[in-house]
């Protein structure tokens, strides 16, 4: 059988129809989250735990949800790049006490727990490692079948925290300091997103690249408002990209935390060069 129609575009009065609902009932993931994972330099898709396609260079998304909170995570078993996922050990959506959920606590509280001290993990590193979840709309699915589809990325502590190379590029927790700290959202710009290649590409650096417009605002607003979005930033005792059901989202932590600063309190400072960043926004086009 020919694949031809699979690699031609949608027609036009299919576009806005997207997946259908027969398509999502014999496929099985009508309530499954669909991924990006980012592994060994490139971004992989992933729906019900398979790889669905690979993007290869850098991504660029609109940022529509985040965890409230820098998270905590830890897995029993040794982590492997090649090795299948599995629900974690032990996790915290706040980083300040472990998930109601857990059925193995490794401590009552994330700051003082045994897997939070140097040398817990791998050589001198801490077991528990510090975890955030975006969820975010490639801008590659705009005017497709796909436009409005949404995707959960998991950020490691190396995506998170430290210092970038890369002139306007940050780890996230500075990237959207920066971003706030020079009076803009970091839901309301373009980011891009790439592999920092100081770090063997096993961490990701983020950039503004423009104002969104008016479609992908509004695409953004209606995921928000549905309520979608805070089940895929949410960390729950399922693997994400399985086809089961997940259960609803527990509601935000009502105390702010903000992760224990590591010893090298550089890598936890957010850069704020407003006068790089203005550069950028001023030759940013008005919205649509």
């Amino acid at each position: 059988m020919s694949n031809l129609v699979l690699s031609q575009d949608t027609p036009d009065f299919l576009q806005k129809a997207g997946i259908s609902n027969l398509s999502k009932q014999l496929a099985g993931k009508g309530n499954g989250i669909k991924r990006i994972v980012p592994k060994n330099g490139i971004f992989r898709k992933m729906a019900g735990g398979e790889e669905v396609g690979k993007i290869k260079g850098p991504l660029e998304v609109v940022i529509v949800d985040a965890s409230p909170n820098v998270g905590r995570i830890y897995y029993e078993k040794q982590w492997s790049p090649d090795a299948e996922p599995t629900a974690p050990t032990c996790f915290s959506n706040d980083g300040r006490e472990p998930d109601e959920s857990v059925e193995d606590p490794q401590g009552d509280r994330c700051d003082t727990c045994p897997k939070n001290i140097k040398g817990s993990g791998m050589g001198s590193s801490k077991a528990c490692r510090y975890s955030r979840r975006l969820a975010v709309m490639l801008l590659e699915d705009f005017d497709t079948a796909l436009e409005g589809q949404v995707y959960q990325m998991n950020l490691a502590s190396k995506s998170l925290f430290g210092d970038s190379n890369v002139e306007n590029a940050y780890t996230f927790e500075n990237y959207h300091k920066v971003c706030i700290n020079n009076g803009k959202s970091v839901d309301h710009v373009v980011t891009n997103i790439f592999f920092n290649e100081d770090n063997d590409n096993q961490s990701l650096l983020f950039m503004p690249m423009r104002w969104i417009k008016a479609k992908e605002y509004n695409a953004s607003v209606k995921l928000t408002e549905s309520g979608v979005t805070k089940r895929i930033v949410t960390m729950t005792p399922y693997q994400a990209d399985t086809t089961k059901a997940l259960p609803a989202a527990a509601s935000p932590p009502k105390e702010e935390f903000e992760p224990k600063k590591r010893e090298n309190k550089k890598e936890l400072t957010a850069p704020a060069p407003k006068n790089n960043l203005d550069a950028i926004v001023k030759a940013w086009a008005d919205e649509d």
